[in-house]
């Protein structure tokens, strides 16, 4: 009996020492008793819980931050499409009636280009725009889906620069056939003129002969050959289209715009082939994953790093063609001359500004693997 009493009062002392074993509540039955034994050991336990909730929230406000800087480069690159799709329109109503058609249809060309660069633009702003919508209670996309939207990305600028290249060598193309034609009419009037001469000599001779007759009736055939061959440079000439030597610039202003904004898709190629590894590991827990996060984000800085000095090399070669932009020539060429002069002010401020941006990304990228870092020993 007395025995029973002792169980008795021990089982009383248990549950007034440990009340969540008997609760029916979430945390009841193993896991209750699981806690409780973490509550018998002091306050290390909560603490812990703690710390790990507070290193998902760092989490996912550096998946936060990671959306929004991407989200803000795409905006970027959205302004800059639109302000040529405007330059572009400026151009073609400017075109008057005196112009080559062939203008307004090079400018159209193009222009399509970049409504369909603009509008891929707006599609991806609006997938990362939803995916912001997502937070502060959105979870991670995955590493498996953020590499399949980078991925998608990158494989995009692919298509779009190959289908921009296409563009700019039919201009170069075209270019260099109505080069040839101008060049071909020029030769073919020198020779027109010397064979002229040449005929002009002959005739004199003729006239003036005192020699013999076979010395006549040479000079006579000479002078039919030279007839003969001015007849055939008269229909070459007049085979060959007439070509306005501005249509060249026109050109040569496509080709420098086209190659330019191929050149400015492989920066920004690269730019989102490291972000995509960035993009697969910035959902991670630093805790377990800090040498894949710190290894990524070094790959991204040396790539913008790389960026800036290649820009800087841009601007440097940019001076020198400035410098031989030359407004002379034809009205239509001087006109020519001015809008390689634009494109070339609006590309120096492209640059200049797109510096200034990856500055900033390296220091905020640098300012959150300090914080990984940190948060790897936690």
């Amino acid at each position: 009996m007395v025995g029973l009493l002792v169980m008795l009062e021990l089982a009383a002392l248990l549950l007034v020492a440990y009340p969540v074993i008997a609760d029916t509540g979430p945390y009841g039955g193993k896991d209750g008793a699981a806690l409780a034994v973490s509550q018998e050991r002091g306050a290390d336990g909560p603490r812990r819980g703690h710390a790990g909730a507070a290193g998902e929230e760092r989490t996912g406000e550096r998946e936060k931050r990671f959306i929004i800087r991407t989200l803000d480069d795409f905006k970027g690159s959205l302004s800059l499409a639109e302000d040529e799709i405007q330059e572009l329109e400026k151009e073609i109503d400017a075109i008057t009636l005196l112009e080559s058609l062939q203008r307004e249809k090079d400018f159209t060309n193009f222009l399509d280009w970049y409504h369909g660069y603009a509008d891929w633009l707006k599609d991806v702003i609006g997938d990362f725009e939803d995916d912001l919508a997502l937070f502060p209670a959105g979870p991670s996309r995955g590493e498996e889906r953020w590499m399949g939207r980078f991925g998608g990305m990158v494989k995009k600028q692919h298509a779009l620069a190959r289908e921009l290249e296409k563009r700019v060598k039919r201009y170069d193309a075209e270019e260099k056939r109505l080069a040839g034609i101008i060049e071909r009419r020029r030769e073919l009037r020198e020779r027109f003129g010397e064979l002229h001469d040449s005929l002009a000599r002959i005739e004199d001779r003729i006239r003036e002969s005192q020699g013999s007759s076979s010395e006549r009736r040479e000079n006579e055939k000479k002078a039919e050959k030279f007839r003969a061959d001015i007849r055939v440079v008269q229909n070459e000439l007049l085979s060959l289209p007439l070509v306005d030597e501005d249509i060249l610039k026109h050109y040569a202003v496509l080709v420098e715009r086209g190659e330019a904004e191929i050149d400015w898709l492989s920066l920004k190629r690269d730019e989102y082939e490291a972000m995509r590894d960035v993009a697969a590991v910035v959902g991670r827990d630093p805790r377990r994953d800090a040498s894949a996060i710190e290894a990524a984000y070094r790959r991204v800085v040396r790539v913008l790093e790389s960026a800036i000095n290649r820009l800087f090399r841009k601007m440097d070669e940019l001076d020198r063609k400035r410098a031989r932009v030359t407004p002379a020539g034809s009205l239509r060429e001087v006109e020519r001359s001015r809008e390689l002069a634009g494109f070339y002010e609006r590309l120096q401020g492209r640059y200049d500004g797109e510096i200034r941006r990856l500055r900033v990304l390296i220091g905020a990228y640098d300012a959150e693997l300090a914080e990984v870092l940190s948060e790897r020993g936690r």
